[in-house]
């Protein structure tokens, strides 16, 4: 007996330049970024702005999609330092685990979301021991309304869009050693 796969063929595009790009899933990126300070754990969220396609005014990770000839990583750096400005090479001295540059948590299950979007998480673990980057909850960008350090006991308290609040929860539950 054949395998039957629960797929369908991706449709493709031919460019004027001769090449061929395929229409299917979309990789996004998302940054659960968690800065410890004097002995509280923060998470950097940021509420939607409102003119949002999707989940206007919910709160959110650092999260975008990934641009064409780029990896999970860089793509992660771009977007937190588009989103932000927080720039994770200026920090790598605070910085005390990135998972070796890899995600924690990949998400590929198609009945999760209208656009079957695949995600990979990033997790960056910060030390600071003079304060966090509060210059950065100024920073103003179109598709963000709020950038801001919350303590991680205050999480339930906001609305939140795609499961961002459950990959901040499993990275502390993963990464709980390392925050002591």
């Amino acid at each position: 007996m054949e395998p039957k796969f629960n797929n369908r063929e991706n449709e493709e595009i031919k460019l004027p330049d001769g090449r061929t790009i395929w229409l299917s899933r979309s990789p996004a990126v998302v940054a659960v970024i968690l800065g410890l300070y004097k002995n509280d754990i923060y998470a950097l969220i940021q509420k939607r702005s409102k003119t949002m396609r999707d989940e206007p005014g919910k709160w959110v990770c650092v999260s975008g999609y990934l641009d064409w000839d780029e990896n999970g990583y860089d793509g992660i750096i771009r977007e937190v330092y588009e989103e932000t400005s927080f720039y994770i090479p200026d920090h790598k001295n605070q910085c005390i685990f990135h998972n070796q540059y890899q995600p924690f948590y990949v998400h590929s299950d198609p009945n999760t979301d209208a656009y079957q979007n695949v995600s990979l998480t990033y997790i960056f673990i910060y030390r600071f021991r003079d304060g966090l980057p509060k210059e950065i909850e100024k920073y103003q960008n179109v598709e963000i309304d709020t950038i801001k350090w919350e303590n991680i006991n205050n999480l339930e308290k906001y609305d939140w869009a795609f499961y961002h609040d459950e990959r901040i929860k499993m990275a502390i539950e993963k990464y709980e050693i390392l925050m002591k």
